[in-house]
């Protein structure tokens, strides 16, 4: 796997919202951005791929015909996932926190949602309260910023999440 560096990470941003941009207008939907919340700079990794194709599979059955774009790429960012769906965006977040909510491993993933004018939806909007943390019970941003958690604690989070997946069968 390639070695990416801060300034990768940050470029790789960039190009990410731009990419978001041109497909909005290009197809003038709201979209689906999926990747996998892996902390650290190695975010493109066997397993960070793995779960995006999976999920990414399972979003596709899930919204059927409603997918009139799919692309994903792997990056600095680690994989991403990116669809346009015919579907209203307050609607296509509230799938969306269901998964994160409901799925064994929606907690690993970032699904954001933008309408077809390129604003983010929020779970708060839509009266859903903030995620929480992996390791904790306090809210994930503010372990986030504060970088209360070690790498290890949340990758060994997500890699328990993938085997319990794993052993389910799905």
């Amino acid at each position: 796997m390639e070695r990416y560096m801060v300034n990768d990470l940050l470029e790789a941003r960039e190009r990410r919202a731009e990419l978001i941009d041109s497909l909005l207008k290009r197809y003038q939907t709201p979209m689906l951005v999926m990747r996998v919340n892996y902390p650290g700079l190695q975010k493109t990794n066997d397993l960070t791929l793995t779960i995006i194709q999976e999920m990414s599979a399972l979003i596709c059955t899930m919204l059927g015909e409603k997918v009139c774009f799919k692309t994903w790429q792997p990056g600095a960012e680690g994989p991403i996932f990116l669809v346009a769906v015919k579907e209203e965006a307050i609607a296509l977040k509230r799938i969306t926190v269901d998964l994160e909510e409901k799925h064994v491993l929606g907690r690993c993933l970032d699904l954001d949602v933008y309408d077809s004018f390129g604003r983010s939806i929020s779970r708060q909007e839509l009266g859903y309260p903030r995620r929480k943390c992996y390791v904790c019970e306090d809210y994930a941003q503010h372990c986030v910023r504060s970088r209360r958690h070690g790498e290890h604690e949340v990758i060994e989070f997500i890699e328990d999440r993938f085997k319990r997946y794993r052993k389910m069968g799905i």
